[in-house]
């Protein structure tokens, strides 16, 4: 008997494909109430106050965007693994993969109305986020279960990846790329480099409601400190605050500063929470928290490369899907 048609969906947060989605791109994200959250008398006005912080932004956020070539490479990135992940699932079943993106196209709407299009009756939802949080994860899959509502389709036929951060074949893709990267620092200092792992940050009042990700993102770094050499020396924080509230410390900006202050001179730097290149790795990390390393007495500073369309990400996800087709 044949297996009905799956639909593996890799979700991710999307960017801004030209400048000119630069401002929509930022309304988009200050309208979800997941990854933005407002107090009730605020979150009232969500939407007008979305466009203001939108129109207000955008001409900062553009110019980070011009120095990055002008447009986010991660739409792209998705859509290619996407469709490697799709051959290298050749003799598994009847499976079709589409990128999935929250805040620009191709978005989950339209990747599940392609699916259905396609002839997909059940569905994995694979978000590329490593970790879960309720400011990702839970906003994504939020977004599918609007969108599968308003398309006819049956939400008990989706299965949920939540998280996959502590997963023994991704623990060991990372660290075999932290270790050349490391190699390659030690070629050209004196010092031994420091490894400086960088999460993305989240608020404090996420974490105190119970959000996981804090948590998760340390189990993570304990796998990959437990695949280093053990004198190797590291240090985890925390990167992109995005809003005044207080956020998980240390952050990545304040680490780099007092690293330099007492003398470190060889960083590396390693994006534990990223699998794709986006603003936040090729200008945050690359330009932004180096110039400021840099002028804190930093001299050799150097960061681990994310998958991308890495075949090492490719195999993780072809056995994430795998494991997860009905048996």
């Amino acid at each position: 008997m044949n297996q009905p048609r799956t639909g593996v969906l890799l979700m991710q947060m999307g960017g801004p494909r030209n400048l000119d989605e630069v401002q929509s791109y930022i309304c988009n994200l200050f309208q979800d109430p997941y990854l933005v959250q407002l107090p009730a008398p605020i979150s009232w006005f969500r939407k007008p106050l979305a466009h203001w912080v939108a129109k207000r932004r955008a001409p900062v956020v553009k110019a980070q965007y011009q120095k990055i070539g002008g447009s986010s490479p991660n739409n792209a990135i998705t859509i290619e693994q996407a469709s490697l992940l799709q051959t290298a699932l050749q003799g598994h079943g009847d499976i079709r993969c589409y990128a999935a993106m929250a805040y620009t196209p191709p978005t989950v709407g339209e990747a599940l109305r392609q699916s259905i299009a396609d002839g997909c009756e059940r569905w994995i939802a694979l978000p590329m986020f490593p970790q879960y949080s309720t400011a990702s994860t839970k906003a994504i899959f939020a977004d599918l279960d609007q969108c599968m509502k308003e398309q006819g389709a049956d939400l008990r036929q989706v299965t949920r990846i939540m998280r996959w951060g502590s997963r023994p074949d991704y623990l060991d893709a990372v660290t075999a790329m932290t270790m050349e990267t490391l190699e390659a620092a030690r070629k050209v200092s004196a010092q031994a480099p420091h490894l400086v792992i960088s999460a993305h940050g989240l608020p404090v009042s996420y974490v105190n409601a119970g959000d996981p990700y804090v948590d998760e993102i340390e189990d993570c770094v304990a796998g990959l400190r437990a695949r280093l050499p053990q004198d190797q020396d590291s240090t985890l924080a925390y990167q992109s605050r995005a809003t005044p509230r207080p956020w998980v410390k240390p952050s990545t900006i304040e680490t780099l500063q007092k690293l330099g202050s007492e003398g470190i001179k060889n960083i590396v730097v390693l994006p534990i929470s990223f699998v794709n290149d986006h603003i936040e790795t090729l200008f945050e990390i690359d330009q932004e928290l180096r110039d400021e390393a840099l002028e804190s007495g930093v001299e050799h500073y150097a960061r681990v490369p994310v998958f991308n369309t890495d075949a090492a990400l490719i195999a993780i996800l072809k056995s994430i899907v795998v494991e997860s087709l009905p048996k």
